[in-house]
């Protein structure tokens, strides 16, 4: 806090926010003559609008950067006000007469409001996405032209109608007053539709409130000035302490601990994508209604307003929906983890139980190739962690291979010893199905084709099977289980598709084994498949690969990258 005047802000707001809301609650139950109430309105705003303003500037000094920058600008717009209502209280007490119109209490009123615009807009907000800040440029767009519309239909178009006898001048800086406010308005909404660093912290709220009330009180001014009803000391005048006690407030609570401030930097409320819609939505209804009072027909036009607030719910239904659908990609994702993941944590943590366990009874080459199956599981955890990055970013398809000649049978072979199927496992290995692939990838597949059986085979056989079909190695897997139904079987190779088991939570699974087990194969430029399986009854499904004969150098694709 500058010159560690922190103490002093917050005795000092607190009591100017008190000293506000106490002369707002007796001139609001009219306990005072309007003499007296006019005297305690000259004597209260000054106060409480200066008061307010420099408290919030000094208390701006306990942030920093573009935050302390932002309270800064509030606190100087708010000072301005006070400023104004010093004026015209040294007007009314010391001269005897109203300050004139325009007078120079307008010059320090009109000069708060870029300053209060320009300090709500360079509060601190997390960086948005290009389609984030398009959003908001249109919410922008649409609530400052909204309320504009809604101020020239309900004030300026009757004050250009009674005030014929003001000059182009006073025309123009009366006009101002209202646009002002609506560019209030306006900020106040996009900020409360933004993310935002700030924007659901007390200060900010208290800030947002008091900008509200004052344009709510200006319009309401102005037509009490239109109608020749105003009175000082009146409960309009309650609108303006309210506003400048939470000012007041704001600048109280800007000196406690930030820790105690909360942020909002998740997805904001659905609400929110409303707020422009329901200021459109506003205006036509005032419109109706005074079309209506004036007896004209409006059947069409409120027949389209049914519509359209129909329109407007089937929107917000399919916000929520999107959201839900976030949510449950969200849900899948944790679930992937643990599904892909799992297999190769057990290898590891099972080899090294045995090693640990029977240290003295193993001999240094049983260690050695438990140790080593334990290692190339763990390389494979941190490749599938790599897929599930790439996978979230569509790009496992064209993945850099580091390929060889590989013996599909072997791996087959050697990945069925890694699961606990005993006699229900069976491998059909036809010699010589030799295809030119990365051997990492070809056990990614294998496993993630077997642990999918495994999952969804109803605990029957597994035959696992690789055979030459023309030029072309197949690498199949068997299962007993009910098989895909005919409408699921392209499907079915999606991310996160799990067929007829999507909204079956007791059967685990995430849905992206078979979409690596397809960019795995497209990349090797190969093809995946399904067909009934004809030892079994169940589900099969196949990846086809290149046949390599050994000794021979593959002249496709995969040998220039190799």
């Amino acid at each position: 806090m500058l010159f560690g005047m922190e103490s002093l802000v917050r005795q000092g707001s607190r009591a100017i926010a008190g000293l506000a809301w106490v002369t707002a609650l007796v001139l609001a139950l009219h306990g005072l003559s309007d003499i007296q109430a006019s005297n305690v309105s000259v004597v209260a705003f000054p106060l409480v609008g200066v008061g307010a303003g420099v408290f919030m500037s000094l208390a701006a000094f306990n942030r920093s950067g573009r935050s302390r920058l932002a309270w800064f600008l509030l606190g100087l717009g708010v000072a301005m006000l006070g400023v104004g209502e010093l004026v015209w209280a040294w007007h009314e007490m010391f001269l005897g007469v109203e300050p004139p119109f325009p007078g120079p209490p307008d010059i320090f009123y009109l000069s708060a409001y870029p300053l209060l615009v320009a300090g709500v807009l360079a509060t601190p907000r997390l960086a948005p996405s290009s389609y984030q800040r398009g959003q908001q440029l249109i919410d922008m767009v649409v609530v400052v032209a909204g309320l504009a519309l809604l101020a020239w239909m309900t004030v300026l178009v009757p004050m250009s109608q009674q005030t014929t006898e003001l000059s182009p001048f006073e025309m123009m800086v009366g006009s101002a007053y209202p646009l002002g406010d609506i560019f209030l308005l306006a900020t106040i909404g996009v900020v409360g539709i933004r993310r935002s660093l700030h924007v659901s912290d007390y200060p900010m709220w208290c800030v947002m409130a008091g900008l509200a009330v004052i344009a709510a009180g200006d319009f309401l001014y102005l037509v009490e000035m239109e109608e020749h009803s105003y009175v000082s000391g009146t409960w309009l005048d309650t609108t303006w302490l309210v506003s400048y006690g939470l000012f007041a407030a704001s600048a109280y609570w800007l000196t406690m601990p930030i820790e105690s401030r909360r942020e909002r930097e998740g997805r904001l409320p659905t609400w929110h994508a409303l707020v422009p819609v329901g200021v459109v939505m506003l205006i036509n209804g005032i419109r109706l209604y005074e079309r209506f009072a004036a007896g004209e027909s409006i059947a069409i036009e409120a027949i389209l307003t049914v519509l359209a607030f129909l329109i407007l719910g089937r929107l917000l239904m399919i916000v929520v929906e999107d959201r839900h659908l976030v949510e449950e990609d969200r849900k899948r994702l944790i679930s992937v983890v643990s599904h892909e993941l799992r297999t190769p944590l057990t290898a590891v943590d099972g080899y090294l139980d045995i090693v640990l366990d029977d240290w003295k009874g193993l001999g240094d080459n049983e260690k050695r190739q438990m140790i080593e199956i334990a290692q190339e599981q763990a390389r494979l955890i941190t490749r599938i962690v790599t897929d599930l990055v790439e996978t979230s970013r569509n790009s496992l398809h064209s993945t850099k291979l580091q390929v060889e000649t590989v013996d599909v049978g072997d791996l087959v072979g050697r990945v069925a010893s890694q699961f606990e199927f005993g006699a229900r496992f069976e491998v059909q290995l036809e010699p010589g199905c030799t295809v030119y692939a990365d051997r990492r990838r070809i056990v990614q597949v294998v496993t993630n084709l077997v642990s999918n059986a495994e999952r969804y085979g109803s605990g029957g056989r597994i035959v696992g099977a690789v055979r030459r079909v023309g030029d072309e190695v197949e690498l199949a897997v068997h299962d007993s289980g009910p098989g895909v139904p005919r409408h699921l079987r392209e499907r079915i190779w999606a991310a996160f598709e799990r067929g007829v088991h999507r909204f079956d939570a007791s059967t685990p699974g995430s849905g992206l084994g078979l979409a690596i087990v397809r960019s795995l194969v497209d990349a090797h430029e190969g093809t995946v498949g399904y067909r009934e399986s004809e030892p079994l009854g169940g589900a099969c499904f196949w990846a086809r690969f290149p046949y390599q004969p050994v000794g021979t150098v593959q002249p496709g694709p995969l040998a220039r990258i190799a």
